[in-house]
């Protein structure tokens, strides 16, 4: 009776952890800080995903109202409850920061998973940095990715060219444990090109994971909006 009793709190020990680690949506609030040569920028509002929705929601409520939706090969802007624009983009969506978290794929930038190769693994002042080169059909179009990761956290990432030139850089900083991921509170992102460089650092807070409360938030269906489509 006791050898049974163990084996089935054994059972719904392991079921309970796999049930708890079954990662599917994520919110919070953010706030993007631009800066060039020229001008700088604020932009806040609270971001929305749901991976089984592939949607991800990005309502701006400063400087002004207006949501951006990135749903497939689509990108929405909806003012006023009405479509304004749409436009053709790649699905990304898959290498979003907030589908990474979810799948525990950000150590890696889900590369593990993509047409990149692994080439080279270094240690270095207590991070480890890996190198990853594109497939050859890509190689005409990307060049590598250098990852930096420190406790099994991503720490930066660099963008190189086709031509091994330095295109982007991004810093992770600034963790946050909620609902039992790591979320990076800070991202500082510095983008090439030619001689000019161009600063955005984006603050993320009150991260939400798995909320059952507002489903509604997650969820984007084009023909709940009013259809006032410009297509760029």
């Amino acid at each position: 009776m006791i050898k049974k009793f163990l084996i089935t709190g054994l059972v719904l020990s392991l079921f309970l952890s796999g049930y708890a680690q079954n990662y599917y949506r994520i919110s919070g609030e953010y706030s993007i800080k631009g800066k060039s040569e020229t001008a700088a920028q604020l932009v806040m509002g609270k971001f929305y995903y749901d991976k089984n929705e592939g949607t991800i929601i990005h309502e701006n409520y400063f400087p002004k109202k207006e949501t951006w939706i990135t749903s497939d090969t689509s990108l929405y802007q909806i003012i006023d409850g009405a479509i304004a624009t749409r436009q053709t983009i790649p699905d990304f969506s898959d290498f979003s920061i907030y589908h990474m978290v979810l799948n525990n794929q950000l150590d890696n930038f889900g590369l593990e998973e993509s047409d990149f190769t692994l080439e080279s693994v270094e240690n270095s002042e207590g991070m480890v940095i890996t190198t990853w080169s594109p497939s050859r059909s890509m190689k005409d179009h990307v060049g590598k990715i250098m990852i930096s990761s420190k406790n099994k956290n991503m720490y930066g990432i660099i963008f190189f060219s086709t031509e091994d030139k330095i295109i982007k850089k991004q810093f992770f900083e600034d963790y946050v444990l909620a609902g039992g991921l790591t979320f990076p509170g800070r991202i500082v992102e510095i983008t090439y090109s030619g001689e000019k460089e161009v600063y955005q650092v984006t603050t993320y807070k009150n991260i939400r994971v798995n909320d059952t409360q507002q489903d509604q938030l997650y969820h984007f269906d084009p023909a709940n909006f009013k259809q006032g489509i410009r297509a760029l």
